[in-house]
């Protein structure tokens, strides 16, 4: 393998005409880069530059020679370019979507100690309450929860699973009754989410696999889950909520789980974005820092302890 060095002062010699004109613009002595060249002569085998006492050229391989070090060069410099950018410190802004509720309960904490450690970054956080279209909105990255991925051509990064709940009030179950089955699911005022289908749909699964659909017919339909919350808690229908959403009104009695025996599809917690590759130092930092945070916030978000100090956790990676 040839000294890159010795490669670099040969193209040098080159380009500039002359080891005298190279000498003076490199600032290293003639006889430095005749010995280097000759040096990559020996190791070669060839001779690359034909020297007189007057005068020297290139020879004819030397010229082949030349030309294919121009990429070589060019390639080394590309390679330490790669290396430049991920030392640097990152810079930059950062165009993130996100639900409300996500940036409040999960998101936030690791805003605040990513920005803390990268004070070159800029976030700009949009909420947003449907499901953004990354590209054309021009987001870096978008989060998301979601009990069904969708194909797509964007990359996901998948954090992990957040149960989803179905509960009531104490009152409207004075009111109405408490289910012991799916079907007297159907006798209860309902609250939920928009749906693109216009239709909605509990889906359960009993612990022996069995499965029951339940269609509802929601009093109230919004993409806001904080106002569907407040719907539930003040006992206007029953609502399938996120845990991380409910855990706290669970524990204090303001809510009652429905059905325990049966469950419903968690929903996988995860991030979107258009590549895997040309992400700026900011981004990739970014990117990187939410994987290894996540986990444990999420975690501790739905165990009820704080988030503030969480230990970073393994990330999970999946193509969408």
């Amino acid at each position: 393998m040839q000294d890159l060095n010795d490669i670099y002062y040969f193209v040098q010699v080159v380009e500039l005409g002359s080891f005298t004109a190279a000498s003076k613009a490199l600032g290293v002595a003639k006889s430095q880069l005749s010995f280097r060249v000759a040096r990559l002569e020996t190791s070669l085998g060839v001779r690359l530059i034909q020297r007189t006492t007057r005068r020297s050229h290139v020879s004819e391989i030397g010229q082949r020679y030349y030309e294919q070090c121009q990429q070589l060069l060019a390639a080394a410099e590309q390679t330490q370019r790669v290396i430049d950018e991920a030392q640097a410190a990152p810079r930059g802004r950062i165009h993130v979507a996100c639900p409300v509720l996500f940036a409040q309960l999960l998101l936030a904490p690791i805003l605040v100690e990513f920005l803390r450690q990268h004070p070159g970054v800029q976030v700009d956080l949009d909420i947003c309450h449907h499901q953004v279209d990354v590209i054309a909105g021009g987001y870096d990255i978008a989060f998301r929860v979601r009990d069904s991925l969708q194909d797509s051509s964007l990359v996901m990064r998948s954090y992990g699973l957040d149960p989803q709940v179905l509960v009531a009030s104490p009152e409207l179950l004075r009111r109405q009754g408490q289910p012991t089955q799916p079907l007297e699911l159907k006798r209860l005022s309902s609250v939920g989410l928009i749906s693109a289908e216009g239709r909605h749909f509990w889906h359960l699964q009993a612990a022996d696999g069995r499965t029951q659909q339940v269609e509802y017919h929601p009093s109230l339909i919004s993409d806001d889950l904080q106002v569907l919350y407040q719907a539930v808690v003040g006992g206007v229908g029953a609502a399938q909520l996120p845990q991380f959403v409910c855990r706290e009104a669970v524990a204090a009695g303001r809510l009652v789980p429905l059905l325990p025996a049966w469950s419903l599809p968690a929903g996988n917690v995860h991030a979107v974005y258009p590549s895997r590759h040309g992400h700026t130092p900011a981004l990739h930092s970014f990117i990187d820092f939410v994987a290894q945070s996540m986990p444990q916030v999420l975690r501790r978000t739905q165990q009820g302890t704080p988030a503030e100090h969480a230990e970073p956790a393994a990330e999970n990676l999946v193509a969408d």
